[in-house]
């Protein structure tokens, strides 16, 4: 098999609203932030609190995959 033209993989995005200040924003892959610690998170753009985003709750009702 040899591609004939590169293609590019579709940007999962998902959409959070922080419990913190009611903000509604989206966040993708590039946006989380990681530690073995800590685990994985997004901060909101309103008040900087940190959201957890395991897979787990990523199918929470505040967290929709668009």
């Amino acid at each position: 098999m040899r591609i004939i033209k590169e293609g590019q993989k579709p940007v999962k995005e998902w959409q959070v609203t922080c419990k913190k200040c009611g903000c509604v924003f989206v966040f993708n892959n590039s946006d989380v932030h990681s530690d073995q610690i800590e685990g994985d998170w997004v901060v909101c753009p309103t008040c900087k609190e940190c959201i957890a985003v395991t897979h787990r709750n990523w199918l929470n009702e505040n967290i929709k995959h668009l």
